[in-house]
């Protein structure tokens, strides 16, 4: 096995709630596979019963919070103000940006509802490990200064940094929608991070690239890359049962399947065994010397 001193990777599942088969499928990369974090997505109306997956999730996996404001029903009374007509949550990614950017007073709603979704997981006894959003708006700077804000309020210690820079041959290709946002996501991270400098707890996250077409061979490939980085990196994905998806709920189904295979083939497993690479959570991150 080559040692690589120092390198480590966090597998983050997003969307724990969203629905029962996601939910369950998550819990079955931590225990089968590698994935050792995920985030709940607190305002979903399946979270609730989702919650019961977790008292069997194994002892590695680390639990934080998945901010939204581009997803169902507001917990906060001032969340009601990013609402449509119908009452729920439905802005895209660009279109919060568009918002917040011409109606900067939103940001105290905005606020306000991701601290009733912080509030809602540990009303359910879970102390959150990190915080990231749904659409990665939590990127956007000003309303990064208010998660930052809250993330010290409730003594959560990370937030996830963008920052997604690939080196050498041997890559699978990647959905070419995706490349816009991650070059703006890249340009926020890279801007973040020099703005406030001290909430930078890992060297950046990857997947955003490779959204809906995460494979084994990524994944194996991206144990290689990460032995060459002093750091930690976080792996996005997107896991998951498909039993009880429909389009109303995402627009990632078939590939939440195929997330679930590539983190639970053990090729992968032994890929960050060959390459040295640790497996950590956020909360182990506390105690990581980078």
């Amino acid at each position: 096995m080559m040692i690589a001193k120092n390198r480590a990777v966090i597998i983050n599942a997003d969307d724990f709630g969203l629905s029962e088969g996601i939910s369950e499928g998550i819990l079955r990369a931590a225990r089968e596979g590698v994935l050792t974090s995920t985030t709940i997505q607190a305002n979903q109306p399946m979270c609730e019963s989702c919650m019961r997956f977790l008292k069997d999730a194994p002892p590695h996996l680390g639990v934080g919070v998945h901010l939204t404001m581009n997803g169902g029903r507001p917990l906060s009374a001032a969340g009601k103000a990013l609402t449509d007509e119908n009452g729920k949550l439905s802005l895209t990614a660009s279109q919060t940006f568009i918002t917040l950017f011409k109606k900067p007073s939103l940001l105290n709603a905005a606020e306000a509802e991701f601290e009733a979704q912080i509030q809602w997981v540990l009303d359910h006894g879970i102390k959150p490990t990190h915080l990231d959003s749904h659409r990665h708006s939590h990127a956007w700077p000003p309303l990064f200064k208010r998660v930052r804000k809250l993330a010290k309020k409730y003594n959560i210690p990370f937030i996830r940094q963008y920052g997604e820079k690939f080196t050498g041959e041997g890559w699978p290709d990647y959905d070419p929608q995706n490349l816009k946002a991650y070059r703006i996501l890249n340009f926020l991270g890279w801007y973040i991070a020099g703005r406030w400098p001290g909430v930078r707890g890992t060297v950046g996250t990857w997947g955003v690239l490779q959204t809906g077409r995460m494979s084994a061979e990524w994944l194996v490939r991206v144990a290689e890359a990460a032995s060459e980085i002093n750091g930690v990196v976080e792996i996005m994905t997107h896991p998951g049962l498909t039993y009880d998806l429909t389009p109303q709920i995402t627009r990632m189904r078939d590939s939440r399947r195929e997330e679930l295979n590539a983190l639970t083939n053990p090729a992968v497993k032994e890929a960050f065994r060959h390459y040295g690479v640790e497996l950590i959570n956020y909360r182990d991150l506390l105690n990581f010397v980078a």
